[in-house]
């Protein structure tokens, strides 16, 4: 009963307050998305969603969540990865996304399926598969090095474990609770790193065209926290 409880719990939770939710910026607009779920929105938001549609749309990531978008806004022709047009100024914060979403990213499953013995040869073989746009064609070993030395704390003797499904869940998901505890105003290396490569990201949004962009719905927290005159219907 308690497994249950727990997995009704994770299932609810996962939804995310402000997945369907909106930010309008004049003849921009930033949807909410929880990964594998339809953004849900009343009507009257989805229309005027989509009247700016006419700009143009744009998905985040590599559009793992573009047919389930779909379902919603009909068969819209999205322009591309909003994520690729991204520069950024400290690539190995970067790694912060494979603690990012860990359950619905399928994290675990990824990095179990990589190459070698212990957790930290399986996540540099795994590294194409769930290293964030920004950072696919860079040199893999030097931006998850530099990251995992920054964590700090038992991080590098906890990563030479072997490589179970057991030790590879208990280590992603405990740098995962401490990265977003209290978002967008937590505490600690790990929400620091995450934090620069993720208003890194948000500026970018701030500051694009015209247009509708898809976004994690953990983002408008803190583009609300970049631009506190935005607003979140």
């Amino acid at each position: 009963m308690i497994q249950l409880i727990d997995l009704i719990k994770e299932i609810v939770l996962s939804e995310g307050a402000n997945a369907g939710k909106v930010i309008f910026d004049g003849n921009k607009a930033f949807v909410g998305v929880t990964h594998k779920r339809p953004p849900k929105m009343s009507p009257e938001t989805l229309e005027k969603v989509k009247a700016i549609g006419a700009n143009g749309y744009w998905f985040e990531g590599d559009g793992k969540d573009n047919e389930i978008i779909k379902k919603v806004f009909g068969d819209i022709t999205f322009k591309g990865s909003w994520d690729k047009q991204v520069k950024a100024a400290q690539p190995y914060t970067y790694v912060y996304t494979l603690f990012a979403n860990v359950r619905a990213n399928d994290r675990v499953s990824q990095v179990l399926n990589g190459e070698g013995k212990t957790i930290y040869e399986k996540i540099l073989s795994t590294y194409r598969n769930w290293a964030h746009e920004v950072i696919q064609n860079k040199n893999g070993k030097a931006l998850v090095d530099t990251f995992l030395k920054g964590l700090g704390g038992t991080v590098l003797k906890d990563v030479e474990q072997e490589g179970t499904k057991e030790n590879i869940q208990n280590f992603l998901t405990s740098i995962e609770e401490v990265m977003w505890a209290d978002w967008p105003n937590g505490s600690g290396p790990a929400f620091e790193m995450a934090k620069v490569a993720v208003y890194e990201r948000d500026n970018w949004l701030i500051d694009a065209t015209a247009g509708v962009y898809f976004t994690g719905e953990g983002h408008l927290d803190s583009l609300v926290d970049i631009h506190p005159s935005y607003k979140i219907t």
